[in-house]
């Protein structure tokens, strides 16, 4: 069931899919790799510190940070196939993935700047044209073009603020809700593992 965020509610059903880590109470998020490039986007060839999450994979982080309720603890966990683990190679790849994080909180944020601003300057010339529509029939006698032209802002204000409205709580919820995730994720433990070790 998806909430109205676009993320799906939580649901214990969900929970059964992620592993506890019982000595931190966090649910973990677990992704099984052959290479570590496999965790970046192959056309990009910025330097590993910078590169860019692979989109089917932040897709999937978005997915579970949805589904995970935002109270809880995260830690993400990559069962590494290859050979050999490169220790040096997983604390770059750890500080890339925490860049990623803060470049998605980044943009969350400033478009939640960009909706707050569109919500003032909708709510203000509504204000106007709903104060013009309610105060011009009572300070002349309209025409027939005038009283046309006030109808027209009375349904122009109401429509102008419904849109405010709507994209400051529903847009605007769905980017807070997705704020939380990656600062929750900013927050998680990310750590590498042979696909072969026990669990807990």
């Amino acid at each position: 069931m998806m909430s109205a965020t676009g993320f799906p509610k939580p649901n214990p059903e969900y929970l059964n899919l992620y592993h506890v880590n019982p000595s931190t109470e966090a649910y973990v998020v677990e992704l099984s790799i052959d290479d570590y490039s496999e965790i970046f986007n192959g056309w990009d060839a910025s330097p590993l510190r910078r590169k860019e999450i692979e989109p089917e994979l932040m897709n999937y982080l978005e997915q579970a940070g949805g589904e995970i309720p935002l109270r809880a603890k995260i830690e993400l966990c990559f069962d590494v196939r290859a050979a050999g683990r490169d220790h040096e190679k997983e604390l770059t790849t750890r500080a890339a993935i925490q860049n990623n994080f803060r470049v998605q909180l980044l943009f969350a944020n400033q478009a939640l700047r960009n909706i707050y601003r569109r919500f003032v300057t909708y709510v203000t010339v509504s204000a106007i044209l709903l104060t013009l529509a309610y105060t011009l029939p009572n300070l002349m006698d309209l025409a027939l073009m005038h009283k046309i032209l006030v109808e027209g802002m009375f349904i122009g204000g109401w429509w102008i603020l419904w849109e405010g409205c709507s994209l400051f709580f529903f847009k605007g919820h769905e980017l807070r809700t997705k704020k939380k995730m990656f600062e929750r994720y900013i927050r998680s433990d990310i750590f590498f593992r042979d696909a072969g070790a026990l669990r807990d």
